[in-house]
């Protein structure tokens, strides 16, 4: 190539003609001169295939005072240097000053976490420029170095980019980080699961002459600096994942320890809505005491006192629905509490305002039916909500979502068996069909699932002279099969798959309580970066230093391996073996 003629600078570089490049500078040639097209010299290597001459090229261009940080149409040497995988002129150009590209389409850390070029990100992110900003930088689409990681299954390249300032809480067109490691990174659990494990260190240290373990956490890859919003992360974790994914994920000691700790620090605001519900269910129950059961029509100023009360915990609790939809972006019609909540809420103001203005009347027996119903609906939803919300507490454990689990189990087997409870119910109200208790379908069905509990009235049937016409040979062998079916088999089968698996039901349940903790955190973050940013300055100051000041927690926490900071820990024993655990297992 040395042999072809070249007139220019230009066209010496874009021979490969290294010789020629060396005597045009020397005889004053520009190194940075552009040629038509806007394109210096050291831009032009692009065109040079053999690596040697490429790389000598570009030293002799950078020697003459080339521009390492050119551009043109988006393109930088650099970049292209990173694009042919030139790992000595990458050297060479940025020990000459050459940085990442401006133009975010042509960004050099997107390429390289596309390709998993693992040793020439290792340059980069080794360099002082280097920044989380730099590791972060979005393209056009609102994709980042990690998002294209994830994407293309690069594993470690994910971890290198994670270590130096890389966060898990993008969000692009296709979707967010987690959604491209479940769909792309192979066994997703696992790969999280030692991500997460990575932030747990064993460090000796010296405190009065005596050495002593410590086991640092770094909250960093779950709260990043660069978020304000620390349940970020979680959530996009949350959303993203399965059911399994979710119980297998949510349970790592890092992210309990973080969702403990920033529940501790924002208890007194659960502790606060725990009360509402607590007053509306109580003053639901005096309600019902009073008005339904007829308790002395003359206390009138009670009664009052007890429609404003459930008036205004009513209107609390319809706002912290709403504000819950409002808040919640995807799947309302699966969240359960958040309808149960504005339901609950709904039926009970219709109650207080309903009592308001019948309030001359002292028995609520004497209004019409639908209020009684209205009314048994509301306080039953209002004790159920408090039930679930005091599962949430970390006191109490999580017990009541426990029951929601068995709960959900035993709805799937009856689902699955319920063609043979409406059989059962047909045959029963064809076989008794003067039994009242069996005269339509729907009774007879009501009355079939009292039967498999265990309330046969075997004698009422068949030993009463009032139906003397069921004493047959159908009628005796279809309750025998009813007995055999249902009471034997379908219920022990339901017990048993109800609760055969008591440890993955402990298992799931805390999952859930860990999952609902980090929805409820996650709405309050949301509502107070709302008023930091729209109203910040018209806050009161108690709601700020109550709210805005503490709602954030460190990234960085110490748990010491001494008998008294178990002791005084408030961190349950569990936590902190597993943690422990984790340390010793890492630094060994």
């Amino acid at each position: 190539m040395n042999e072809i003629p070249a007139t220019s600078l230009h066209d010496a570089v874009m021979h490969g003609s290294h010789d020629r490049v060396t005597a045009l500078i020397e005889n004053g040639a520009d190194a940075d001169e552009k040629d038509d097209n806007g394109n210096p010299p050291l831009l032009l290597t692009v065109c040079i295939q053999e690596e040697e001459i490429y790389n000598g090229i570009v030293w002799t261009l950078i020697k003459n005072g080339a521009d390492v940080n050119a551009s043109n149409k988006g393109l930088t040497p650099l970049y292209n240097a990173v694009f042919y995988r030139r790992i000595k002129s990458i050297k060479m150009l940025l020990e000459a000053g050459a940085w990442l590209n401006k133009h975010s389409n042509n960004y050099e850390l997107h390429l390289l976490a596309q390709n998993g070029d693992k040793e020439i990100l290792e340059l980069f992110l080794k360099d002082s420029r280097c920044t989380s900003t730099s590791v972060n930088l979005p393209d056009s689409k609102g994709r980042t170095a990690v998002y294209f990681a994830a994407e293309n299954c690069h594993k470690t390249t994910l971890k290198m980019l994670l270590n130096h300032g890389g966060v898990l809480s993008c969000t692009c067109e296709r979707g967010n980080v987690f959604e491209a490691i479940f769909e792309e990174v192979s066994s997703p659990v696992e790969f999280l699961q030692e991500l997460l494990s990575a932030q747990i260190s064993l460090r000796k240290v010296k405190i009065n002459g005596m050495q002593k373990k410590n086991y640092n956490i770094d909250f960093g890859i779950l709260a990043p600096n660069t978020s304000e919003r620390q349940m970020e992360v979680i959530s996009n974790l949350v959303a993203s994942a399965s059911e399994e994914e979710r119980t297998e994920v949510l349970q790592h000691p890092l992210i309990d320890l973080f969702l403990t700790l920033k529940w501790a620090k924002t208890s007194l605001i659960f502790h606060g809505l725990i009360a509402i519900y607590l007053i509306l269910a109580i003053v639901m129950g005096v309600y019902v005491t009073i008005f339904v059961h007829d308790v002395k029509r003359e206390m009138r100023i009670l009664r009052m006192f007890i429609i404003c009360i459930m008036f205004f915990t009513s209107v609390l609790i319809l706002a912290y629905g709403v504000l819950q939809f409002v808040l919640e972006k995807r799947n309302h019609f699966r969240r359960f509490e958040m309808w149960t909540n504005i339901i609950c809420s709904i039926l009970s103001l219709s109650v207080a305002i309903m009592a308001f203005f019948d309030f001359d009347n002292g028995n609520i027996r004497e209004s019409p039916n639908w209020v009684l119903h209205v009314t048994s609906i509301a306080v039953l939803l209002a004790w159920i909500e408090l039930m679930l919300l005091i599962g949430r507490l970390p006191t109490f454990g999580y017990y009541a979502l426990m029951f929601a689990a068995v709960l959900q189990n035993v709805i799937k087997v009856l689902a699955t068996f319920l063609c043979l409870m409406i059989g059962f119910a047909l045959s029963f109200s064809i076989q008794f069909y003067d039994v009242k208790q069996f005269s339509t379908p729907w009774l007879s069905l009501v009355k079939t699932s009292v039967m498999m509990m265990g309330e046969l009235e075997y004698k009422g049937l068949f030993h009463s002279e009032k139906y003397a016409l069921h004493v047959n040979v159908a009628s005796q062998v279809m309750y025998l099969s009813f007995i055999i079916l249902t009471s034997v088999v379908l219920m022990n089968l339901m017990v048993g798959l109800a609760v055969s698996d008591i440890q993955g039901l402990q298992k799931a349940s805390l999952s859930k309580k860990l999952e609902k903790q980090a929805d409820f955190l996650r709405q309050l973050e949301e509502l107070i970066y709302l008023f930091k940013r729209n109203d910040s300055k018209k806050m009161p100051r108690w709601i700020k230093s109550l709210f805005v000041k503490n709602i954030n927690i460190s990234t960085n926490f110490t748990i010491e391996a001494s008998a008294s900071f178990r002791k005084n820990s408030q961190l349950s024993k569990r936590l902190i073996d597993t943690i422990v655990s984790i340390g010793k297992k890492r630094s060994g």
